[in-house]
């Protein structure tokens, strides 16, 4: 994938787009728990548990946030949290509240991850999502996702199972970006 495709995803909106901070912490649960009370990105994550994963020195993440004018605070409406291990890359999660959907959030959360993985000197981007998990996995196609493997049973959600799709790509080097 190149740098023109990986960055030419991301939609201009009326968001911004940031990188995840400590402080942050409390709204990305609050975050996690609106774009995952469908069920179809298996359990909400605490505060505490996104606290031990941004702890890690691998970790990294983007926070995408409404402007609002001139002096009030801007509205949360998406993130990614992401990880590296060599020259792979792994996205833990990725969510955006409902009443922010169908305009290209999740798609730049996807490409800001993206390219901040390749920065990182990331070859190789890996992701599990729900197999029922429609919207997502056509934003993972379009991105130049392709399945890899299964996790059969992986997703609990009231008295059913639902496999988990392993999805990987490659990414481009990390100088091409900055061209």
């Amino acid at each position: 994938m190149s740098a023109a495709e990986i960055l030419g995803m991301a939609s201009p909106g009326p968001f911004a787009l940031r990188p995840v901070v400590g402080p942050d912490v409390p709204v990305l649960a609050a975050l996690h728990a609106l774009s995952f009370a469908d069920g179809l990105g298996g359990e909400v994550w605490s505060a505490a548990a996104i606290e031990r994963i941004l702890d890690l020195p691998t970790s990294f993440g983007i926070l995408a946030t409404e402007p609002v004018e001139p002096a009030g605070a801007p509205v949360p409406l998406g993130f990614a949290l992401g990880r590296r291990a060599v020259d792979e890359a792994e996205v833990l999660t990725l969510g955006v509240v409902p009443t922010a959907r169908r305009r290209g959030l999740a798609r730049a959360l996807l490409a800001a991850l993206m390219a901040q993985a390749a920065a990182g000197d990331a070859r190789r981007l890996y992701l599990e999502v729900a197999e029922d998990n429609r919207a997502a996995l056509a934003l993972y196609a379009q991105a130049g996702l392709s399945e890899v493997g299964r996790r059969p049973g992986y997703y609990r959600r009231a008295g059913a199972r639902a496999d988990a799709l392993v999805l990987a790509c490659d990414l481009i080097a990390p100088d091409i970006l900055s061209d």
